[in-house]
């Protein structure tokens, strides 16, 4: 869009010229928007002391390993980075916005929000920002397209929510249909990446349906009346268990086929412990059919995508089922099939 001439006619459609009429609001919001983009550099560091702050938010074991899925303990903390790439960042940034350290559930960021301490020195900008910070959560998002020189349209995975990304130097190391995790901030009425972001390429899209479907249907079945956004809350942690499996190297054997196995497995022992187990496994068939429309239901029924990737592997199971043909069997549990992913965290 054309920026607008002082002596122009104001957009606005009152026929008087643009200075006369909007251009001092519009200067006031650019002026507000750029105190609350100096803020938000300010802010997130000062969240990520915080949350290295034992006062404030205690880094107890259970939750270095919640977020990394038993791979490391907190002893590993003090040389991760030679591990995960950026994983010190990535988990502190998950310590701040996700984890309920509080006595009451709560997060480092909601407590702050609710109670500023004194000694992280907060100003009006940054307070302005922290209760719109209090709800963000890792989430994972496909790159739907690139705005050259300005940022990226990305587009929510569970939820569907679309977003304009104004984050211009994230937006140079993206590409379009890529999968990328991160904490996306509100400054104002634009978006940012808070902390490090996991970049994937766009194979992963279809892996990330299969994993959802496994671990939503078990969420869901243990938590009936729980919504897509309330899943995020308590789970967000598992995006980084599915991003920690994703192979470095194209010939490195993938540890993707073990975590859907585990998943797959907690859903079986949720449906035995509800008494949604069948003794005959004739069955699976039908089990298998209602659990993907159960998954279709509550992610988007709307999602081709989505829809062919959970269609595909019960097609798979039913085949291998009716004709009894052990080289299907093997070929549905083969390790190399994830293995052309690429989980590099954005630099």
């Amino acid at each position: 869009m054309a920026k607008v001439g002082r002596n122009d006619p104001c957009p606005c459609g009152s026929g008087k010229k643009y200075k006369q009429c909007h251009e001092a609001a519009d200067r006031a919001q650019e002026d507000q928007l750029r105190l609350l983009r100096r803020a938000q550099d300010r802010l997130f560091p000062k969240l990520i002391d915080a949350s290295q702050n034992d006062d404030l938010a205690p880094k107890t074991p259970a939750l270095f390993e919640q977020y990394w899925g038993g791979r490391y303990t907190a002893a590993d903390m003090i040389d991760l980075d030679e591990k995960e790439d950026r994983g010190s960042e990535r988990f502190l940034t998950w310590l701040a916005f996700d984890a309920q350290s509080g006595d009451d559930g709560s997060t480092l960021v909601e407590r702050i929000a609710a109670n500023p301490p004194a000694e992280l020195e907060l100003d009006e900008h940054e307070l302005n920002l922290l209760p719109t910070w209090s709800g963000i959560r890792l989430r994972p998002y496909l790159i739907t397209e690139i705005i050259k020189g300005k940022g990226a349209l990305i587009e929510e995975v569970l939820t569907k929510e679309t977003f304009t990304l104004r984050d211009h130097a994230a937006a140079k190391r993206l590409e379009e249909n890529e999968l990328i995790f991160a904490h996306l901030v509100p400054v104002g009425d634009e978006y940012y990446i808070a902390g490090a972001a996991a970049q994937t390429t766009p194979d992963t899209v279809e892996k990330l349906a299969e994993f959802l479907a496994v671990s939503l249907e078990d969420w869901q079945l243990r938590n009936p009346d729980a919504d897509l956004n309330q899943f995020v809350r308590e789970n967000s942690h598992l995006f980084n268990h599915f991003i920690s499996v994703l192979p470095r190297e194209e010939k490195e054997p993938s540890k993707f086929d073990d975590l859907m196995l585990r998943g797959r497995a907690a859903l079986l022992m949720t449906k035995q412990s509800l008494g949604l187990g069948k003794d005959d496994d004739d069955d699976d068939d039908d089990d298998d059919d209602d659990d993907d429309d159960e998954f279709d239901d509550d992610v988007d029924p709307s999602d081709d995508e989505f829809d062919d990737d959970v269609d595909a592997d019960e097609d798979d199971e039913d085949d291998a089922s009716d004709d009894d043909q052990s080289d299907n069997a093997d070929d549905a549990n083969d390790p190399d099939l994830a293995a052309d992913s690429d989980a590099q965290p954005a630099k």
